[in-house]
């Protein structure tokens, strides 16, 4: 019961204003807003990804080898990145039992936290480019 109280005390400290992530009173909005979060920080990664690969499709439309290898480097640290955001999070939730709900509300919150700020630097780097 510590670790609900625990965790429900710090991700409501971190909520985004979402209307489910207003006025939590319980665990179970504690998950819902995890899970909320988790989804709009996805979304907003891929929107990023998707961003960045038409930038790169768009710039380098004459070289298609320099494209090529851009695209590739790109996909290859994405999906590196996504297995580091996974095995890291699963670190965080390790002190939650692996049974209840606010254990996946934890690896939620930290997968929502990496995501959007990985989004964040997908778009720094497509206005480098």
């Amino acid at each position: 019961m510590k670790h609900v109280i625990a965790v429900f005390l710090f991700y409501s400290a971190f909520s985004h204003g979402a209307d489910v992530c207003n006025d939590i009173k319980n665990s179970d909005q504690v998950y819902l807003c995890a899970e909320s979060k988790k989804s709009d920080a996805d979304k907003y990664l891929n929107k990023q990804y998707s961003e960045l690969l038409a930038k790169i499709n768009s710039d380098y439309m004459n070289d298609d080898a320099l494209k090529k290898e851009l695209v590739d480097n790109v996909k290859t640290s994405q999906r590196d990145w996504i297995k580091f955001r996974d095995s890291n999070c699963k670190l965080y939730s390790f002190p939650i039992d692996s049974n209840s709900p606010a254990h996946q509300a934890a690896i939620n919150e930290c997968v929502a936290r990496m995501s959007e700020s990985r989004g964040k630097e997908l778009a720094t780097f497509s206005n480098d480019i």
